[in-house]
């Protein structure tokens, strides 16, 4: 079989001196009937151990590192499998006595270790419990590690998994591909951070190598595609003790070498050394707004809450008015009530949207009005006592103010005999299944100059229930799919009753939709009679979330496709999405797009 990567080999004195060691000890593994048993029969060339359940005995390795609860050691007998892993950890419980480089022999139970419940549908990761070891020699040369910068042509580059863990195929899933390294020595030599560090001190990387064969923003995130899942990516565990702030685009311009192991959703590299980097420090170039547009931005404020410190409130306002220059109509998701979190019955958020406004204001800013309805408790989701809502901000000194929901026009809604708008706003969906626990969309009427316009905010179902991408469930299951996809027909029903009347009458639907643009659930939303701005922004800035170190575009504005001729422009303002989770103020970007609103 031809060999994807070399693994290392012992130094010729070394092998001779283990011939020896293996004479004089080596006995059959305790219950499996093999003679001799090496860490690579243990990993087999699949997700779970062959001898999972058993006992092993005399199973020789080189500790690579050890942690709190035990340490990893790799083989000094490779096989020419590139499917299967020379690596294994062997928990000990407390802290181990052994030293990097000891060469050790190892009896014990297989065990597939899950950080995980069951319905969580995790991987495993392959360990050696209740272990007797001995070492048997000390100062041993560690492993050269494996380099993943030269396997770029060689491995996976699009697909996490494709056959549902039929076949194990390193060259074609990279869900198998990681697990072929499972606890052995890897390294990247130099890297882009796609990911910013998380609280967990985590960041994630693709190879430098790489970023020619990728999509990557000017700030250096790394776009999800239709048919690219980049499983490239690779997160990287930092030690505790660097405490830098480290952002998409940042550079790593040392070798990053670390054990490959696999924990909560991923696969994951625990960094052994120091690195170095060079920091990206983007720029952000502010929204200009053309003299006789109406602009229109969605932004998700992340749990806005009245407890809230000061600064992140002005932050928010210095955002909208610095970087946005003051939309004429924002739709805001994820406005807290005057409560906050505490589960108290309350439901009103007049307080803490007041606190926004007046922030506003400071910052030079105009003066907005709000317009919200507030949901029943605890009946749209999010978190328990929150009662998050769609807001819509709107300028009164641009001429926008709420419409009365009556026919006026033959031109404008025709809803005399069918009252669509029956108040101003008013909820969609609110007796449906789909919207049971789930934000209900809300429908503003207004009115510009004596030209009517429909604003739609949504907040769709969020993916929270679904199987994890790197787990052991494939294709992964999808629940929230259906109840997203449901929403999103109701709400294209709505609108194609309006648009079947009068095609030329504005309509958007603004908000964080928790989907892609290729996806069923946007698919549904759109219909025949919409479309999404992103079409009017470039390929690489489409997104406004970062997953996983997956830059996706899930917060929309879309508009009925009769108005596309008076689309200005569309921008996705990348203001956090960058930044590591101790300094950015909100998990989305904001989307703004500037339209001419006429009515012929």
């Amino acid at each position: 079989m031809k060999k994807l990567y070399n693994k290392p080999e012992m130094k010729k004195s070394m092998i001779a001196l283990l011939l020896i060691l293996i004479s004089a000890s080596c006995t059959p593994g305790a219950d499996t009937g093999i003679a001799e048993i090496y860490i690579h029969d243990i990993q087999g060339c699949n997700h779970t151990s062959p001898f999972a359940g058993k006992k092993v005995s005399n199973i020789r390795g080189v500790v690579t590192q050890k942690i709190s609860n035990g340490f990893f050691m790799q083989s000094v007998e490779v096989d020419q499998m590139d499917c299967s892993s020379e690596g294994i950890f062997v928990f000990t419980r407390d802290y181990p006595s052994v030293m990097v480089g000891d060469l050790v022999m190892v009896d014990g139970k297989v065990e597939e270790y899950n950080s995980g419940k069951e319905e969580d549908h995790q991987l495993t990761q392959t360990e050696i419990i209740e272990p007797n070891f001995e070492v048997i020699q000390t100062g041993v040369d560690v492993s050269e590690p494996i380099l993943l910068n030269d396997l770029m042509r060689l491995r996976p580059d699009t697909v996490i998994e494709n056959d549902g863990m039929s076949d194990f195929d390193i060259q074609q899933d990279g869900l198998d591909f990681y697990e072929s390294l499972e606890s052995m020595l890897v390294e990247i030599d130099q890297a882009i951070v796609v990911g910013a560090k998380n609280s967990y001190n985590e960041i994630v990387v693709i190879p430098a190598s790489e970023a020619q064969n990728n999509i990557l923003s000017i700030q250096g995130a790394l776009l999800e595609t239709a048919v690219d899942r980049n499983p490239e990516r690779l997160v990287i565990k930092l030690p505790e003790n660097d405490e830098r702030n480290i952002n998409i685009g940042d550079r790593i311009t040392t070798p990053i070498i670390g054990i490959m192991y696999y924990s909560y959703d991923n696969y994951k590299l625990l960094s052994l050394n120091p690195i170095e980097v060079t920091k990206a420090n983007p720029t952000i170039t502010p929204f200009e707004k053309h003299a006789n547009g109406l602009s229109i931005a969605t932004y998700n404020l992340e749990n806005l809450s009245p407890f809230d410190h000061e600064n992140r409130i002005s932050a928010f306002a210095n955002q909208i008015v610095a970087i946005l220059s003051s939309p004429d109509i924002l739709v805001l998701n994820e406005v807290m009530d005057d409560s906050g979190s505490v589960d108290d019955g309350e439901v009103t958020a007049d307080r803490n949207l007041q606190r926004l406004l007046n922030a506003i204001i400071d910052q030079g800013g105009p003066v907005y009005e709000f317009s919200y309805i507030d949901p029943e408790n605890n009946q749209d989701g999010g978190i328990a006592g929150g009662n998050i809502r769609c807001v819509l901000l709107y300028r009164i000194d641009q001429g926008i103010k709420l419409a009365e929901p009556v026919n006026q026009d033959e031109d404008l809604l025709v809803l005399h005999d069918r009252l669509l708008v029956r108040s101003n706003p008013m909820r969609i969906g609110i007796r449906e299944a789909f919207f049971k626990n789930s934000r209900k969309p809300v429908l503003w009427l207004l009115e510009k100059e004596n030209k009517q316009f429909l604003v739609i905010g949504i907040h769709s179902l969020s993916k929270g229930t679904n199987d994890p991408e790197w787990g052991n469930q494939q294709p992964p299951e999808q629940p929230s799919d259906t109840t997203r996809i449901g929403q999103a027909k109701m709400i294209n029903a709505f609108v194609d009753e309006i648009l079947s009347q009068n095609g030329s009458f504005p309509v958007f639907i603004a908000g964080d939709a928790n989907d892609v643009p290729w996806s069923e659930t946007m698919r549904s939303l759109t219909g025949p009679y919409l479309l999404n701005v992103s079409d009017f922004e470039d390929e690489e800035e489409r997104y406004t979330y970062i997953f996983e170190g997956n830059a996706q575009l899930i917060d929309q504005i879309l508009i009925n496709k009769n108005l596309a001729v008076n689309i200005i422009q569309a921008r996705y303002m990348h203001l956090n999405t960058w930044m590591n989770d101790m300094e950015k103020l909100s998990d989305h970007d904001p989307v703004i797009v500037e339209v001419e609103l006429n009515q012929d």
